[in-house]
């Protein structure tokens, strides 16, 4: 088992900035072509909006394209993400769930803002931004921009970790209405790094009762033993096997493995095929 193909690349599981990433779709495209990714996945937290930019730089620089989106969702009590692999981004069940996921971060980043006034950390909205994920990454710049603390690492640490001062639950979706979404736009659902839950194997199960397609097994943050395991958990349950870096940009921790991680061939044919069945 090879979970770091080389040849072809194909890497399923990317941000830019229309989320939390630190490229425009057009940028991140080149950066694949660069570090030799053949096949890319742009799948941001629950938008499509940067799919448009991405394919038509695609074709610009040789890189196969896979539309895509990475949906916030809940199952087995649960956060997880499911990733939709091959979707149609103009249906309407699935824009409609991504317009609903978005409003609920729109309503929970504000939340977050004014609990950190009520906390005494007077942070002004002004220059929030239309067209960005608001989400804790976001108020986390916010944070460092306006002198409130002095890094990044830092916002999270004093303020929008679980149990600080700024921290808000999500109000989630059931993972069964994503699923049924990216179904329905003729996408594959894949749960995203489940080696990253602490339940990772009940999320596997729960979701695959609910119709789930695949899982992520080879990701940035997966041991090769964990990549491992959630391959015989796939074969196990007749789900297909996907792969991504999971890159948000340079600076990222990830980033060193994006041209490295990714979903082997053989896999990516099952996806294909899979895909085609369901168009």
């Amino acid at each position: 088992m090879n979970d770091s193909p080389q040849s072809p690349l194909i890497d399923l599981h990317s941000h830019s900035t229309c989320s939390d990433g630190s490229f425009a779709p057009a940028r991140l495209i080149q950066e694949a072509a660069t570090r030799g990714v053949n096949t890319l996945a742009l799948t941001d937290h629950d938008t499509t909006a940067g799919l448009d930019e991405a394919e038509a730089a695609a074709l610009e620089h040789g890189v196969d394209f896979v539309p895509g989106v990475e949906i916030t969702c809940e199952v087995a009590g649960t956060e997880v993400h499911l990733l939709g692999l091959g979707i149609d981004r103009t249906q309407r069940t699935l824009r409609e769930l991504c317009e609903d996921v978005q409003e609920r971060r729109r309503r929970r980043f504000f939340q977050m803002i004014e609990k950190l006034r009520a906390h005494g950390v007077p942070l002004s909205s002004d220059d929030v931004k239309d067209g960005v994920s608001l989400a804790r990454p976001y108020l986390a710049r916010m944070l460092v921009q306006q002198g409130k603390v002095g890094s990044y690492q830092e916002a999270f640490q004093r303020y929008l970790k679980k149990g600080c001062p700024g921290y808000i639950e999500h109000s989630r979706i059931p993972i069964k209405r994503a699923i049924d979404a990216i179904q329905a736009a003729g996408g594959v659902a894949v749960l995203a790094h489940p080696g990253l839950y602490k339940n990772g194997d009940e999320c596997v199960f729960e979701a695959t009762r609910q119709g789930l397609d695949g899982i992520e097994c080879f990701h940035s943050d997966h041991s090769h033993n964990t990549a491992g395991h959630y391959v015989s958990l796939a074969r196990k349950l007749k789900l297909l096997v996907s792969g991504g870096a999971d890159f948000h940009g340079p600076d990222h921790a990830r980033s060193k493995f994006f041209g490295q991680k990714g979903c082997p061939p053989a896999e990516f044919e099952r996806m294909q095929e899979a895909i085609a069945a369901r168009s």
